[in-house]
């Protein structure tokens, strides 16, 4: 696992990120040297052993040799002096730098690897906080592909994008409302600061209505996410409750708690993350039957610690997230019966652990079906039951890159 992560968190200024993983070697004492671009941790590992660099140039294990190994935009270097074992590893922006002697040069790496076993967990815990701020594409943090930006977008979704919806539908307290399964398949593509990110998420939904109310809800989400950055993998799984509670006929407040776990053996990254949030959504009915609809959401996200066997480490990345919407609901029965076109405008922003992504805008329109099926039981009472199909396209800005998005949503 930590031969893995001495690696992972071991990255080069020096070189534009255009790859995620990079190394630098020079022999300083035969005046050679190389730089090559690797996908994956344990492929940049290779590039590091003497046999891969002999392959390069020529190199004896007793020469004075300088490696930068880039990972996702983090600086730090590691050298041999001449006729030495000892290994020097540096890593400036965070203020660390350890030596390690070993029998020979590949010693010297194990020795640095039982470092960050037993003593070196809290520098591990620095480079991890350090990457969400300097990497592009960042499992844990700092981009709306990590895990923190999912959970960010899906408690939104249960407390704003779906809920608004659900207001422009009156109700009574004689309708008894059906439980609702959604399903919301979503494609992403992100350019940031030249680095691409491709996202295929399936958020999974099951919501209980209360009878006295169609938008009084207990809805439990299961996003599960895939993630590719130039060739290398990724995935998250999260965990989400949300409780939606009328206030008012055009007034809805959505407490909402979540948990979410991502990692990448290709990255060298894992993490937990857990939050707490609160969002309200109000609309309001403007002539030629068009909605207007605000959402505005506030959130605590934060690590957790994450236990691998021996190794246990939290990089303690904790904002707090703000995300405020827009969104203008344009009936089109002339068109279609039960049809709509949403447009809507959100903005992101996050505060606290310094992130790659600070601030980020969305910019979007979905069409759909949405329509409710009254099933008259009694006298006295109604069964509702709803069904939903939207295709959506959105485009996101921010000073760092952009992207786009495209979603599927279906309710029965």
């Amino acid at each position: 696992m930590f031969k893995k992560i001495v690696i992972s968190t071991v990255a080069c200024a020096t070189i534009v990120q255009a790859s995620v993983f990079t190394v630098e070697v020079n022999n300083t004492t035969q005046g050679a040297s190389y730089s090559k671009s690797f996908t994956t941790v344990s492929d940049t590992l290779d590039g590091l052993n003497v046999d891969a660099i002999k392959n390069q140039i020529s190199y004896n294990d007793t020469d004075a040799l300088n490696a930068k190994l880039g990972f996702r935009g983090l600086p730090i270097n590691l050298a041999y002096g001449a006729n030495s074992n000892t290994l020097t590893l540096d890593i400036p922006s965070i203020g660390v730098s350890e030596t390690f002697t070993g029998a020979n040069r590949d010693k010297s790496i194990d020795a640095l690897t039982d470092w960050l076993k037993k003593d070196g967990g809290s520098t591990v815990e620095k480079m991890m906080k350090e990457l969400a701020k300097v990497s592009p594409v960042d499992p844990i943090a700092g981009n709306p592909n990590s895990m923190m930006g999912l959970s960010v977008s899906n408690d939104f979704s249960n407390g704003f994008m779906n809920v608004a919806s659900k207001q422009t539908t009156p109700t009574t307290s004689t309708t008894s409302s059906s439980n609702n399964i959604m399903i919301a398949p979503t494609y992403s593509s992100l350019d940031v600061d030249g680095t691409k990110s491709d996202s295929y998420t399936l958020p999974l939904a099951y919501s209980f209505n209360f009878d006295r109310d169609s938008r009084e809800n207990i809805t439990f989400s299961i996003p599960v996410t895939y993630v590719e950055v130039e060739g290398a993998k990724s995935g998250s799984l999260g965990l989400g409750l949300a409780y939606s509670k009328p206030v008012t006929d055009d007034w809805v407040l959505t407490p909402a708690v979540s948990y979410g776990v991502a990692g990448s053996v290709d990255l060298g990254s894992f993490a937990q993350v857990v939050s707490t949030s609160l969002t309200s959504s109000y609309s309001w009915g403007l002539p030629s039957d068009l909605t207007l609809s605000m959402g505005n959401m506030v959130g605590y996200y934060t690590t957790v610690k994450f236990i691998d066997n021996d190794y246990a480490y939290d990089p303690g990345i904790q904002n707090i997230v703000y995300r405020n919407a827009l969104m203008l609901n344009i009936p089109t029965n002339g068109f279609i019966n039960d049809t709509s076109l949403e447009t809507f405008v959100i903005d992101t922003r996050y505060t606290g652990t310094d992130l790659y992504m600070e601030e980020y805008q969305e910019y979007g329109l979905s069409y759909g079906y949405d329509s409710i099926n009254l099933n008259v039981l009694s006298d006295n009472t109604k069964d509702a039951i709803r069904r939903s199909l939207k295709i959506g396209l959105s485009y996101l800005n921010s000073s760092k890159g952009n992207g786009f998005k495209v979603n599927f949503g279906f309710t029965f």
